[in-house]
């Protein structure tokens, strides 16, 4: 609060507010690194239905601290293109981990598109994290003993690189 002394009667009755108090207490979720996931999409037949884009995900693998896998057939991401471009993911894959196991990937998330966006990709330009606002929240399901950690957490997604069909992000676990 510029502008105020640490003394002043206005400081000492904003500190007296109860909502002040739990404001100047509250502290942002911490993560920590769980993944990098790489992967390639592409349309399929008949991807358009109405503001729906239908996209098939392949060649995608997944590696971070003490997990690796691939994913595997069926794996799709549904996109709604929202009027103002804003695409909201619906993704759902398939992963065979390091260990056998199988592991089932489900997650939602914000994609900010712009037309000039649009363009850059169709122009051949990655998109970095920074060019575009690229977040999902990924839940993920296990048999596996070795994995059964996975079933408990919840995960944040970042974008890393959108190079055309070529997506590379990194995904946190939230603490």
């Amino acid at each position: 609060m510029s502008g105020v002394s640490s003394r002043s009667p206005l400081n000492n009755l904003l500190i007296k507010l109860p909502i002040w108090r739990y404001l100047m207490s509250v502290e942002a979720a911490k993560t920590e690194f769980l993944m990098t996931l790489k992967g390639s999409i592409s349309l399929t037949e008949g991807a358009r239905i109405n503001n729906k884009l239908i996209f098939e995900v392949s060649n995608a693998s997944f590696e971070g601290s003490g997990i690796r896998g691939e994913v595997v057939a069926p794996a799709g991401d549904w996109i709604d293109v929202m009027p103002n471009g804003t695409w909201k993911l619906d993704v759902r894959m398939n992963a065979k981990l390091d260990d056998g196991s199988l592991a089932y990937f489900q997650y939602n998330g914000i994609v900010c598109m712009t037309e000039a966006l649009m363009e850059r990709v169709a122009n051949g330009e990655c998109l970095t994290g920074d060019d575009i606002y690229f977040r999902s929240a990924p839940y993920i399901e296990t048999n596996s003993e070795k994995y059964a950690w996975l079933n408990e957490i919840v995960c944040v997604g970042k974008l890393r690189t959108f190079n055309g069909g070529d997506v590379v992000y990194d995904i946190f676990k939230v603490l």
